[in-house]
């Protein structure tokens, strides 16, 4: 049994950037903000609380569940692309407008910190993700014998620290892969990245650590589960 790489598929995309100095969530600034978040999007559902922004828009394409959603706090902004129906530049376009939106409005001078997330799912053969991460990834085997019942999901969490030094990683990723519930047959990634450096408020920055990340997800961590190829086949 092993993962078959060519069905991976993007279940999700997150771009977020905590900043400094807040934004103010008043009358005038809303005004501002619902004329320029509308550049570049046709928000569908729009909430305006005290504390928060949020703005969704449904895709036509796709998934059903597809969506995009921008939330703006006093001190960050968090974007959304949830089961994407176009491509990593596209979603990395978007981010662009977003923190253009946000700049233009509030004039943010400093990211705090920033983070990305990528969600992905995959098959295994034999349609059970379960056997696979049980048996191939853990060697859990019949191990799980004294906890008197079948399982129904499995998964593992690695998290990966920053380390020192000009040429290594200075930023932290949680890596999670589980069987999906709704669906036993596919595996569920998701690669959560941050970087707590702060550095000068700017667009390249955010698309490059982005970029990063998901490079992480789709070599680094798919060549970790493309080696398990071996092992007990029963549950």
């Amino acid at each position: 049994m092993r993962m078959l790489s060519d069905t991976i598929m993007t279940r999700g995309l997150h771009a977020g950037v905590r900043f400094a100095p807040q934004a103010v969530l008043d009358k005038p600034h809303k005004q501002r903000f619902q004329q320029k978040s509308n550049e570049g999007f046709d928000w569908r559902k729009q909430e305006y609380a005290d504390h928060a922004w949020q703005l969704q828009s449904p895709q036509a394409d796709g998934d059903p569940r597809s969506h995009l959603k921008l939330s703006i706090q006093r001190d960050a902004l968090n974007f959304d692309d949830v089961f994407p129906t176009g491509s990593l530049d596209v979603f990395l376009d978007n981010v662009k407008l977003v923190m253009e939106c946000v700049s233009s409005v509030f004039n943010p001078r400093l990211i705090v910190a920033s983070g990305a997330m990528i969600r992905l799912t995959a098959e295994t053969e034999g349609s059970d993700a379960r056997i696979f991460l049980a048996n191939r990834c853990l060697h859990l085997e019949d191990r799980l014998g004294p906890l008197g019942r079948p399982f129904h999901a499995v998964g593992l969490k690695i998290l990966l620290p920053p380390l020192p030094g000009a040429e290594k990683p200075n930023w932290q990723v949680e890596v999670k892969v589980e069987s999906l519930v709704e669906d036993f047959r596919q595996l569920f990634i998701e690669v959560d990245a941050k970087w707590v450096n702060p550095v000068a408020w700017n667009l390249e920055d955010v698309v490059k650590r982005f970029k990063t990340a998901h490079s992480f997800a789709m070599n680094q961590v798919i060549q970790f589960l493309e080696q398990f190829s071996d092992g007990p086949e029963a549950l």
